[in-house]
């Protein structure tokens, strides 16, 4: 038998997981029962449980099923997640932490003024962090509980959090972005392969959602956290040569530029009033609102760089993979129509596309020179 606490801890953790209804998991988050001294050997083990069977079912749910194809050691590898990885490789191991968590969030509601939880962050593990990401989007219904997590250190410089939910962080003074380097290698890439069709998702509300921002200041904060994290996140995958792991980010703009010649409205054609009195932020907050479609310079010098590759490259492999993911979704196209929406937005910024070199057949004639 367990107390009541213990139950309203496992119903709270299984909503987490997405096993029990958001009415009766946020409705068990503002009912406290008093906190026993210890968990009993029975619910310390069904906690256990519950954390490894459910975090791998949410992963499996989440994408872990689709075959697809990803890298391994520099080389493609294709099918699902468990067939494209070794068993060890994926085991997730949660620290203390994790249960420590369990136990403060079932005796206190995150902001009611009470002590908060604090763990050290460098003892945090990849699977304490999966958790902790699936905590923040579940209680993200409530404003008040989710802007309360956000001043958390755990959620705070939660690298899932952070990449998933960018426009939560839209702020005046932006946080410090947390390091992605452990999320391109060993377990934490794993997870991210896991979870891109859960990024793809976000990224596609996001964009889809600027045209009914109406507040300047709002547009303008929320394109700086998102370029902030997409430098970061990107850079990092580039270093780690991981770019496979931001496809996501090149499927959200192929579904969001499949239309020719969309204006910069789309984005920004609901903000209200004339803006702030300078020219200069006004239109700075009309290229924050494009932050997306700016990576697309980035891209670009990835597929330039994946066909100069030539076969005494050590990372000809990957290069290749990214190159055909390039033009499976069509990147030199979306890279152009991006071009000219940033282009009409700032009639004198230098045309990516310009010069003899930059389309598709002028590099190819270079190469067979």
């Amino acid at each position: 038998m367990v107390s009541r606490f213990e139950a309203n801890l496992l119903r709270i953790l299984r909503f987490f997981l997405r096993q029990v209804p958001a009415e009766e998991g946020m409705r068990l988050i503002n009912a406290k029962p008093t906190k026993p001294e210890c968990l009993s050997p029975a619910a310390v083990h069904l906690v256990r449980d519950s954390l490894s069977k459910g975090c791998v079912l949410y992963l499996v749910r989440a994408g872990g099923w689709r075959r697809e194809r990803f890298l391994r050691r520099g080389l493609p590898k294709y099918g699902r997640l468990w067939e494209r990885s070794e068993v060890p490789d994926l085991t997730l191991r949660f620290s203390e932490h994790a249960l420590e968590f369990l136990i403060w969030v079932t005796a206190n509601k995150p902001g009611d003024g009470k002590l908060s939880w604090q763990p050290p962050l460098k003892e945090l593990t990849p699977a304490d962090e999966l958790l902790f990401f699936l905590a923040y989007e579940a209680m993200r219904i409530d404003p008040d509980i989710a802007a309360a997590l956000r001043l958390m250190a755990p959620f705070a410089a939660n690298a899932l959090v952070r990449l998933a939910y960018p426009e939560d962080f839209a702020a005046a003074q932006p946080q410090a972005t947390p390091d992605f380097a452990p999320w391109l290698t060993g377990l934490g890439a794993l997870i991210l392969e896991a979870l891109q069709p859960v990024l793809l998702a976000r990224w596609l509300a996001i964009e889809r959602g600027k045209g009914l921002i109406g507040d300047w200041s709002r547009m303008l904060h929320q394109g700086r956290a998102e370029q902030q994290v997409l430098e970061k996140f990107t850079a990092a995958a580039e270093s780690a040569g991981r770019l496979d792991l931001a496809r996501f980010l090149v499927q959200v703009l192929a579904a969001v530029l499949v239309t020719p010649n969309l204006p910069p409205t789309f984005w920004t054609g609901g903000l209200q009033g004339a803006g702030p009195p300078r020219l200069a932020e006004r239109l700075e907050t009309q290229r924050s609102a494009l932050s997306l479609l700016r990576q697309t310079e980035r891209f670009r010098r990835w597929e330039e760089r994946a066909r100069r590759a030539g076969w005494d490259d050590e990372d000809r492999d990957a290069q290749k993979f990214w190159l055909g993911e390039w033009e499976r979704y069509n990147g030199n196209t979306i890279a152009q129509r991006a071009e000219q929406i940033l282009h009409q937005l700032e009639p004198l910024r230098p045309a990516e596309g310009s010069g003899p070199s930059r389309g598709p057949s002028a590099r190819r004639g270079e190469m067979g020179r």
